[in-house]
Protein backbone atom coordinates (compact mmCIF):
# COMPACT_ATOMS: atom_id res chain seq x y z
CA UNK A 1 0.00 0.00 0.00
CA UNK A 2 2.63 2.46 1.12
CA UNK A 3 4.68 1.76 -2.41
CA UNK A 4 1.30 2.04 -4.20
CA UNK A 5 1.07 5.78 -2.43
CA UNK A 6 4.67 6.51 -3.26
CA UNK A 7 3.63 6.08 -6.79
CA UNK A 8 0.62 7.60 -7.24
CA UNK A 9 2.55 10.59 -5.21
CA UNK A 10 5.08 10.61 -7.87
CA UNK A 11 2.82 11.00 -11.14
CA UNK A 12 0.62 13.44 -9.01
CA UNK A 13 4.14 15.90 -8.47
CA UNK A 14 4.93 15.17 -12.27
CA UNK A 15 1.56 16.52 -13.46
CA UNK A 16 1.88 19.26 -11.54
CA UNK A 17 5.38 20.10 -12.87
CA UNK A 18 4.31 20.28 -16.64
CA UNK A 19 3.20 23.57 -17.87
CA UNK A 20 -0.12 21.99 -19.40
CA UNK A 21 -3.95 23.00 -19.54
CA UNK A 22 -6.13 22.68 -16.69
CA UNK A 23 -8.18 20.05 -19.38
CA UNK A 24 -5.39 17.50 -19.49
CA UNK A 25 -3.89 17.82 -16.45
CA UNK A 26 -7.78 16.96 -15.28
CA UNK A 27 -7.68 14.17 -17.67
CA UNK A 28 -3.91 12.88 -16.50
CA UNK A 29 -5.64 12.68 -13.07
CA UNK A 30 -8.97 10.87 -13.81
CA UNK A 31 -6.84 8.09 -15.38
CA UNK A 32 -4.54 8.45 -12.31
CA UNK A 33 -7.79 7.46 -9.83
CA UNK A 34 -7.75 4.10 -11.68
CA UNK A 35 -4.56 3.02 -10.10
CA UNK A 36 -6.29 3.09 -6.76
CA UNK A 37 -10.16 1.70 -7.95
CA UNK A 38 -8.20 -1.31 -9.30
CA UNK A 39 -6.05 -1.58 -6.06
CA UNK A 40 -9.32 -1.75 -3.94
CA UNK A 41 -10.74 -4.57 -6.11
CA UNK A 42 -7.97 -6.58 -5.74
CA UNK A 43 -8.16 -6.27 -1.61
CA UNK A 44 -11.90 -6.81 -2.55
CA UNK A 45 -11.19 -9.96 -4.48
CA UNK A 46 -9.16 -11.59 -1.58
CA UNK A 47 -11.51 -10.69 1.29
CA UNK A 48 -13.68 -12.47 -0.83
CA UNK A 49 -11.58 -15.70 -0.47
CA UNK A 50 -10.84 -15.05 3.07
CA UNK A 51 -14.58 -14.89 3.75
CA UNK A 52 -14.14 -11.35 5.86
CA UNK A 53 -17.88 -10.54 4.65
CA UNK A 54 -17.75 -7.12 6.63
CA UNK A 55 -14.33 -5.71 5.21
CA UNK A 56 -15.88 -6.78 2.35
CA UNK A 57 -18.90 -4.24 2.06
CA UNK A 58 -16.96 -1.70 3.20
CA UNK A 59 -14.31 -1.91 0.64
CA UNK A 60 -16.96 -2.24 -1.83
CA UNK A 61 -18.75 0.85 -0.99
CA UNK A 62 -15.21 2.48 -1.29
CA UNK A 63 -15.11 0.75 -4.89
CA UNK A 64 -18.57 1.85 -5.76
CA UNK A 65 -17.45 5.26 -4.77
CA UNK A 66 -14.39 5.72 -6.87
CA UNK A 67 -16.35 4.45 -9.47
CA UNK A 68 -19.25 6.59 -9.66
CA UNK A 69 -16.31 9.58 -9.30
CA UNK A 70 -14.32 8.09 -11.88
CA UNK A 71 -17.67 7.90 -14.63
CA UNK A 72 -18.34 11.43 -13.79
CA UNK A 73 -14.77 12.78 -14.24
CA UNK A 74 -14.51 10.59 -17.44
CA UNK A 75 -17.75 12.00 -19.03
CA UNK A 76 -16.96 15.41 -18.16
CA UNK A 77 -13.51 16.11 -18.93
CA UNK A 78 -13.46 13.38 -22.06
CA UNK A 79 -16.97 13.88 -23.67
CA UNK A 80 -17.85 17.71 -21.80
CA UNK A 81 -21.11 16.11 -20.60
CA UNK A 82 -22.92 16.14 -17.06
CA UNK A 83 -24.32 12.99 -15.76
CA UNK A 84 -27.68 13.14 -14.50
CA UNK A 85 -27.05 11.52 -11.30
CA UNK A 86 -23.83 13.62 -10.42
CA UNK A 87 -24.40 14.43 -6.49
CA UNK A 88 -21.69 17.08 -6.90
CA UNK A 89 -24.34 19.52 -8.13
CA UNK A 90 -26.15 19.28 -4.99
CA UNK A 91 -23.45 20.57 -2.82
CA UNK A 92 -23.28 23.75 -4.98
CA UNK A 93 -27.22 23.76 -5.00
CA UNK A 94 -27.46 23.15 -1.14
CA UNK A 95 -24.21 24.44 0.65
CA UNK A 96 -23.74 27.93 1.30
CA UNK A 97 -22.05 30.12 -1.13
CA UNK A 98 -19.13 31.29 0.48
CA UNK A 99 -18.35 27.37 1.43
CA UNK A 100 -16.81 27.59 -2.00
CA UNK A 101 -13.99 30.48 -1.97
CA UNK A 102 -12.90 29.62 -4.82
CA UNK A 103 -14.06 32.51 -7.09
CA UNK A 104 -13.46 34.71 -4.09
CA UNK A 105 -9.95 33.89 -3.83
CA UNK A 106 -9.77 34.39 -7.84
CA UNK A 107 -11.19 37.89 -7.25
CA UNK A 108 -8.65 38.80 -4.60
CA UNK A 109 -5.48 37.59 -6.65
CA UNK A 110 -7.26 39.83 -9.53
CA UNK A 111 -7.49 43.06 -7.74
CA UNK A 112 -3.68 42.82 -6.05
CA UNK A 113 -2.50 42.22 -9.65
CA UNK A 114 -4.89 45.20 -10.82
CA UNK A 115 -3.74 47.41 -8.46
CA UNK A 116 0.04 47.09 -9.37
CA UNK A 117 -0.67 47.26 -13.23
CA UNK A 118 -1.49 50.07 -15.99
CA UNK A 119 -3.59 49.33 -19.10
CA UNK A 120 -0.77 49.91 -22.01
CA UNK A 121 -2.35 51.27 -24.99
CA UNK A 122 -1.89 49.09 -28.23
CA UNK A 123 -1.54 50.18 -31.64
CA UNK A 124 -3.83 47.31 -32.81
CA UNK A 125 -3.97 45.97 -36.75
CA UNK A 126 -7.02 47.24 -38.70
CA UNK A 127 -8.49 43.46 -38.65
CA UNK A 128 -7.22 41.96 -35.21
CA UNK A 129 -10.54 41.62 -33.48
CA UNK A 130 -11.13 39.07 -36.90
CA UNK A 131 -8.13 36.63 -35.92
CA UNK A 132 -8.89 37.12 -32.23
CA UNK A 133 -12.41 35.75 -32.90
CA UNK A 134 -10.88 32.69 -34.03
CA UNK A 135 -8.65 32.28 -31.77
CA UNK A 136 -10.62 32.77 -29.08
CA UNK A 137 -13.19 30.00 -30.29
CA UNK A 138 -10.73 27.52 -31.16
CA UNK A 139 -9.55 28.15 -27.49
CA UNK A 140 -13.10 27.47 -25.94
CA UNK A 141 -13.76 24.36 -28.72
CA UNK A 142 -10.36 23.25 -27.12
CA UNK A 143 -11.69 23.54 -23.24
CA UNK A 144 -8.26 26.19 -22.77
CA UNK A 145 -10.68 28.78 -21.98
CA UNK A 146 -13.53 28.30 -19.78
CA UNK A 147 -17.41 29.81 -20.18
CA UNK A 148 -20.12 30.48 -18.65
CA UNK A 149 -23.17 28.53 -19.09
CA UNK A 150 -25.50 31.41 -20.23
CA UNK A 151 -28.80 29.25 -20.28
CA UNK A 152 -28.52 28.96 -16.02
CA UNK A 153 -26.78 31.89 -15.24
CA UNK A 154 -26.38 36.00 -16.43
CA UNK A 155 -23.20 37.54 -17.42
CA UNK A 156 -20.26 37.34 -20.01
CA UNK A 157 -19.66 33.95 -21.42
CA UNK A 158 -15.87 34.13 -20.85
CA UNK A 159 -15.81 35.79 -17.45
CA UNK A 160 -13.99 38.89 -16.58
CA UNK A 161 -10.03 39.18 -16.34
CA UNK A 162 -9.55 36.00 -18.08
CA UNK A 163 -6.10 35.48 -19.02
CA UNK A 164 -5.57 35.01 -23.07
CA UNK A 165 -3.07 31.92 -22.87
CA UNK A 166 -0.64 32.56 -25.40
CA UNK A 167 0.40 35.61 -26.24
CA UNK A 168 4.19 36.78 -26.80
CA UNK A 169 5.75 40.54 -26.22
CA UNK A 170 8.57 40.96 -28.53
CA UNK A 171 11.17 43.65 -28.70
CA UNK A 172 11.45 45.57 -32.49
CA UNK A 173 13.50 48.33 -31.74
CA UNK A 174 14.36 50.59 -29.13
CA UNK A 175 10.80 51.37 -27.06
CA UNK A 176 8.78 49.84 -29.81
CA UNK A 177 7.34 46.28 -28.62
CA UNK A 178 5.34 43.40 -31.15
CA UNK A 179 2.17 41.99 -29.51
CA UNK A 180 1.71 38.61 -30.77
CA UNK A 181 -1.03 36.09 -30.24
CA UNK A 182 -2.08 32.95 -31.31
CA UNK A 183 -4.32 29.66 -30.61
CA UNK A 184 -0.46 27.90 -29.12
CA UNK A 185 2.75 29.23 -29.30
CA UNK A 186 4.06 28.19 -32.83
CA UNK A 187 1.53 29.87 -34.49
CA UNK A 188 2.23 33.21 -32.86
CA UNK A 189 1.25 36.28 -35.17
CA UNK A 190 1.40 40.52 -34.84
CA UNK A 191 -1.68 41.70 -33.74
CA UNK A 192 -0.58 45.53 -32.56
CA UNK A 193 2.79 47.75 -31.82
CA UNK A 194 3.44 49.26 -28.19
CA UNK A 195 6.00 52.11 -28.17
CA UNK A 196 7.05 52.72 -24.96
CA UNK A 197 9.61 54.92 -23.27
CA UNK A 198 10.46 52.76 -19.79
CA UNK A 199 11.35 49.14 -20.09
CA UNK A 200 8.14 47.18 -20.23
CA UNK A 201 7.17 44.63 -17.51
CA UNK A 202 4.21 42.86 -18.81
CA UNK A 203 1.39 41.55 -16.10
CA UNK A 204 -0.83 39.81 -18.82
CA UNK A 205 -3.31 40.22 -21.60
CA UNK A 206 -6.74 39.56 -20.68
CA UNK A 207 -10.05 39.22 -22.52
CA UNK A 208 -12.56 41.65 -22.78
CA UNK A 209 -16.33 41.73 -24.05
CA UNK A 210 -18.25 39.09 -26.36
CA UNK A 211 -21.59 37.21 -25.55
CA UNK A 212 -23.46 38.34 -22.02
CA UNK A 213 -26.71 37.99 -20.92
CA UNK A 214 -28.71 40.51 -19.11
CA UNK A 215 -32.05 40.05 -18.09
CA UNK A 216 -32.39 37.03 -19.62
CA UNK A 217 -31.54 39.00 -23.09
CA UNK A 218 -28.29 37.70 -25.23
CA UNK A 219 -25.90 40.72 -25.99
CA UNK A 220 -22.91 40.91 -27.90
CA UNK A 221 -20.16 43.40 -27.72
CA UNK A 222 -16.88 42.74 -30.04
CA UNK A 223 -14.25 40.87 -28.26
CA UNK A 224 -11.18 42.64 -27.21
CA UNK A 225 -8.16 42.24 -25.31
CA UNK A 226 -6.61 44.94 -22.34
CA UNK A 227 -2.55 44.64 -22.25
CA UNK A 228 -1.57 45.59 -18.57
CA UNK A 229 2.09 46.14 -17.68
CA UNK A 230 3.40 46.70 -13.76
CA UNK A 231 3.91 50.55 -12.64
CA UNK A 232 7.12 51.82 -12.09
CA UNK A 233 6.43 51.64 -8.63
CA UNK A 234 5.62 48.14 -8.37
CA UNK A 235 8.44 47.61 -10.43
CA UNK A 236 10.66 49.33 -8.05
CA UNK A 237 9.01 47.44 -4.86
CA UNK A 238 9.93 43.97 -6.72
CA UNK A 239 13.54 45.19 -7.67
CA UNK A 240 13.94 45.65 -3.55
CA UNK A 241 12.52 42.83 -2.21
CA UNK A 242 14.92 40.91 -4.70
CA UNK A 243 17.54 42.45 -2.80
Amino acid sequence: MTLLLDIINGINKFLGFLDISPKYSNRGYTLLSTIPTIYILRIIYGLWLNQNYLQLVLYSLVFIGLVYFFVLNFFYYFLDKNLKGDVTQLFVKYLPDDAFNIQNEKSIKAKKVFEQAKEVPVNFNEDYQLKLVENIQALIDGQEITTRDLTREEGFLIEENTLYPYYYVKEAAPETYLLQIGRNYRDLETIGTIHQVEPLRPVGLFIVGGDFVKDGVRYHEPYRLKFLAKTEEAATRTRRSKK
